[in-house]
């Protein structure tokens, strides 16, 4: 009796170890082809949980890219495409030790570093400025070709949330 105890312990504590380690996966659907990043809400959480929000809400479908700058970033989540526009709800910032490298998925704001809202932008090529000055909250891991064939203008199509 106590092994099967024993058993079912290790079962609750192996799922559970696994559960902790699934990761949402944000899969953005452009006009150039699907671009797929792991989110980090073990380092940003409020971020991971305004994004999904947004991302389950259709938020960014048919939102543009507005910002587009080679060997820099391709920034989106601008309903008003200015680059002004947002959602209208800010959420302060989250540091973290994580550096901004190719494919980095960051938070856009303004001057004020706790005006986080709804524009978001991926790194191109390593950016260790951006370092502990915006928000990292995920990391592309399938389509950065992709992101090289963005232009200002091209649309997300579409985004969704898998847990893998």
């Amino acid at each position: 009796m106590k092994n099967k105890w024993c058993l079912w312990l290790a079962i609750l504590v192996l799922g559970s170890t696994l559960m902790a380690r699934e990761k949402p996966i944000c899969v953005m659907e452009t006009e150039k082809g699907a671009v797929a990043f792991e989110l980090f809400p073990e380092v940003a959480p409020r971020t991971v949980e305004r994004i999904s929000v947004l991302i389950r809400s259709g938020f960014y479908s048919n939102i543009i890219f507005h910002r587009v700058v080679a060997n820099f970033v391709v920034q989106a989540g601008d309903p008003t495409g200015s680059g002004e526009g947002g959602s209208g709800q800010t959420i302060a910032a989250e540091f973290s030790h994580l550096h901004f490298i190719r494919g980095s998925v960051g938070m856009a704001r303004n001057e004020d570093i706790h005006s986080n809202d709804s524009q978001f932008f991926i790194c191109l090529n390593d950016q260790p400025h951006l370092d502990g000055k915006y928000t990292l909250f995920g990391q592309v891991i399938r389509g950065a070709d992709v992101l090289d064939k963005i232009l200002p203008g091209d649309k997300i199509l579409s985004m969704h949330l898998e847990i893998k």
